[in-house]
């Protein structure tokens, strides 16, 4: 088979033309969060009024608590949220955005419209319905193998 018709590639070469797009709007705005900081923010604001944690993001993102941590010190120390303890247990800290969290959430979410808007130029709502569940099919496969692998 020829690289150029494999699947896998064809993935491959569009989340790198999303990635270029991203760090090029980024380079143009001169700050440049990570995609997991931007995938936080998003979720903060889409869970705004309600009481968000660590644990939240662990299960969201299916990431280890250190992984959790590690984002959670560079955006807090970035200024981008703040953790608020619990009042009944200090140990549990609610996740909150900053103002400046807001503002750059406002600037990816513009990012991903625009992406978005061009990536689904020239398809039918149609196709873009197929399209989205062939990538689901694409990504339950690919789960089963991971299953099979382990067994």
């Amino acid at each position: 088979m020829n690289l150029q018709n494999e699947v896998g590639h064809k993935i491959r070469m569009a989340h790198k033309g999303i990635d270029k797009y991203f760090n090029n709007c980024w380079e143009q705005a001169g700050v440049k969060p990570t995609r997991m900081q931007c995938a936080t923010m998003r979720y903060l604001r889409e869970h705004s009024g309600e009481d968000v944690f660590q644990k939240d993001l662990e299960v969201a993102f299916s990431i280890t608590g250190a992984t959790a941590t590690n984002i959670l010190k560079v955006m807090e120390k970035e200024g981008l949220i703040t953790r608020i303890p619990m009042p009944n247990d200090a140990r549990l800290k609610k996740l909150e955005l900053t103002q400046k969290g807001s503002l750059l959430d406002e600037k990816a979410r513009a990012n991903v419209v625009r992406l978005e808007e061009g990536m689904k130029k020239g398809f039918t709502e149609e196709e873009l319905t197929i399209f989205c569940e062939y990538l689901d099919q694409i990504t339950q496969n690919i789960v089963d193998l991971l299953e099979n692998n382990t067994k």
